[in-house]
């Protein structure tokens, strides 16, 4: 048996939106079997009934293009398209590896707790919560005086210092006297606990 170290673990990844879109197209494509099945077995004498579908066909022979018709045929298309890329994009990525462990990663939810918790610690730090994705984490804290900001800066920067790689700190300070800048972009998922995570 050989000694030498094994290879990191591939970081996991999220469904992405093909979790979403996936299932919304088996249940039309179940949908669809269904009604041309059933076409089927009403053509063949198997079952009794009238057809769903010879209706609709008799109503469109003769018929010339209508704008109403043209856009739904190009709206068709472009959801076509959709659902297709929506199938080959790139997975959402909400890990971070963990310097020295190959084998171990933190959640983004993870990484927005750990920051927020050692914010609380300082001194003058009243609440705060957190905004985490894979490069950068957003501190928010509620503090005595603004002059806090470069203690929960350092704090936050040496407990996420372990991560590889170690995210950028951005700490925002509201107080009697501070006037707070704007947070970064990012779209957030709240949780309970005062933590967001970002996709990035």
């Amino acid at each position: 048996m050989s000694g030498a170290p094994l290879p990191p673990a591939k970081a996991p990844t999220g469904a992405g939106r093909i979790g979403v879109v996936g299932p919304l197209l088996a249940v039309l494509l179940l949908v669809l079997a269904v009604g041309f099945g059933r076409e089927a077995l009403v053509a063949r004498g198997s079952v009794s009934g009238t057809s769903w579908l010879a209706p609709l066909l008799r109503a469109a022979d003769g018929a010339t293009p209508t704008t109403a018709v043209l856009v739904g045929g190009a709206v068709a298309v472009l959801l076509g398209l959709w659902f297709v890329v929506t199938g080959f994009s790139r997975r959402s990525r909400r890990t971070v590896r963990v310097q020295g462990a190959p084998h171990t990663t933190l959640s983004t939810r993870d990484v927005a707790r750990l920051a927020a918790g050692a914010a609380r610690q300082q001194d003058g730090v009243l609440s705060a919560s957190t905004r985490a994705g894979r490069r950068s984490v957003d501190v928010q804290v509620e503090a005595t005086s603004a002059s806090v900001r470069s203690a929960v800066e350092h704090a936050v920067g040496r407990a996420l210092d372990g991560l590889d790689p170690a995210p950028r700190v951005r700490v925002r300070v509201q107080a009697p006297s501070s006037a707070s800048s704007p947070a970064g972009p990012g779209t957030t998922h709240g949780s309970t606990d005062g933590t967001k995570e970002v996709a990035s």
